[in-house]
């Protein structure tokens, strides 16, 4: 991505679909680093939350091995940052969960979802950036959400990509 993600406090990462996989780049390349590595992106990122909406769980199977490793990896590397992962499901049952990950049979709320993400961030962050892609009318609502969260202590950028 042309952006510099890591100077952010805290990310809020949106794919709809197949939007995911430019996502999964950037997780990509904050999880799968080395110490050296590390240190050397001078990371500010201390919360990463990703929202992935899909019209069917099964597709969820596509990258959830691999979330499922960056979410441990955060878990035992203080030095990551915390990666929280949602997963709505639009058209399937219910009836078709996932024992992997608790998976949302809704569309999510982006004004509760920002709300979430901003009660999350460190003290000391006054930055959030938002990244969407996917579908426009989701690129648009999830824009809607965030910019309503700028104030004079707290700046929200939005980057997104729809087809």
């Amino acid at each position: 991505l042309s952006f510099n993600y890591y100077r952010y406090g805290s990310l809020v990462l949106v794919g709809g679909g197949i939007g995911i996989t430019p996502i999964i780049s950037v997780l990509k390349n904050i999880y799968e680093c080395d110490k050296k590595q590390l240190a050397n992106k001078r990371m500010c990122i201390r919360n990463v939350h990703l929202i992935w909406i899909m019209p069917h769980a099964s597709e969820a199977d596509l990258f959830l091995d691999l979330l499922m490793c960056y979410r441990s990896l955060a878990a035992r590397n203080p030095a990551l940052p915390h990666l929280n992962i949602m997963i709505h499901v639009t058209r399937d049952d219910p009836a078709a969960e996932n024992d992997k990950i608790s998976i949302l049979f809704s569309r999510p709320d982006f004004f509760s979802v920002m709300e979430k993400c901003i009660g999350d961030k460190h003290e000391e962050s006054t930055s959030i950036l938002v990244y969407a892609c996917g579908p426009g009318k989701m690129v648009n609502q999830l824009w809607d959400a965030s910019m309503k969260r700028n104030k004079k202590d707290l700046r929200v950028d939005f980057y997104h990509e729809s087809f």
